[in-house]
């Protein structure tokens, strides 16, 4: 895999060699647009709507809109002067413990990698901020982008996630205000939902979940290549039982009784090849 960025991680005084990988990639299936005439492609051109025509590069300026008529023009001196330094360092402004980020400030996730000469430092890093359940927090200049970021330890090794700011992350509409009088649930209620909670606990598995429209499209074009029809994939629908108005306890329950039956949930057969002793 090719490494997209090289530098240093840098804690107070303390160096490590460290490498980025991209750590995941988009596999959805692009569809090109074509003039339905002709089947040529079709361009997205740079088009002035006053003008009616098409413009090129060089035409174009950059303005910030003002509201009214008014805006100011940015000239590209102008943000190449106020652009942040090249940099190939990862500085560690503090640590944090890994579970006071909130998911919400994750953007994407880089694995991060060493060279041999540093592999047992990286190696101190790993095993100290998963022990101590930490990750570290600072800037990082991707594409000449600087970003927050977090190191963060996973069971086989380290992730660099770039983050959002404090003032894009919009509140959560859903959350109750604090001094909102709220209903406390009942013992039965929340002993029935620990049971389906503890029902539907499975060992994470990734390759269980697939993207069904993706192979729909792809059965699709290798049916139009074959001059065929493939049947229409078959999506679940959801089930609400006895409804919405059910009350809560007997909806667990039946919830429960469901969970029971699920074969990816049912407790393993001692005496079927394979199940654990």
């Amino acid at each position: 895999m090719h490494a997209m960025w090289k530098g240093t991680l840098q804690i107070a005084k303390f160096q490590v060699p460290i490498k980025l990988y991209a750590a995941a990639e988009d596999k959805e299936i692009a569809l090109k647009t074509a003039h339905r005439e002709c089947g040529g492609p079709i361009s997205h051109l740079r088009y002035c709507q006053t003008c009616q025509t098409a413009v090129e590069a060089g035409q174009i300026r950059r303005i910030y809109d003002l509201g009214g008529g008014n805006r100011v023009e940015i000239e590209e001196g102008e943000l190449k002067a106020i652009s942040p330094p090249a940099s190939r360092s990862f500085v560690v402004e503090q640590f944090v413990r890994e579970d006071e980020i909130e998911p919400v400030y994750l953007k994407k996730h880089y694995y991060v990698g060493s060279d041999e000469v540093g592999e047992e430092a990286y190696r101190l890093v790993h095993r100290s901020l998963r022990q101590a359940g930490k990750a570290g927090i600072g800037f990082i200049t991707l594409r000449s982008v600087r970003s927050l970021a977090a190191l963060r330890p996973t069971r086989h090794g380290i992730v660099m996630s770039t983050m959002h700011y404090a003032d894009e992350v919009r509140a959560n509409p859903a959350y109750r205000e604090e001094g909102r009088e709220e209903t406390p649930a009942t013992d039965d209620l929340s002993f029935v939902f620990q049971q389906l909670v503890g029902a539907m606990t499975a060992p994470f598995d990734g390759a269980r979940y697939v993207n069904r429209y993706n192979e729909a499209l792809k059965r699709l074009i290798d049916g139009k290549i074959a001059d065929r029809v493939p049947a229409a994939p078959e999506w679940p629908e959801a089930d609400f039982g006895g409804g919405r108005g059910a009350d809560l306890l007997s909806s667990l329950r039946r919830s429960l009784d469901f969970v029971a039956a699920d074969s990816l949930f049912a407790e393993p057969n001692p005496d079927q090849p394979g199940a654990p002793h």
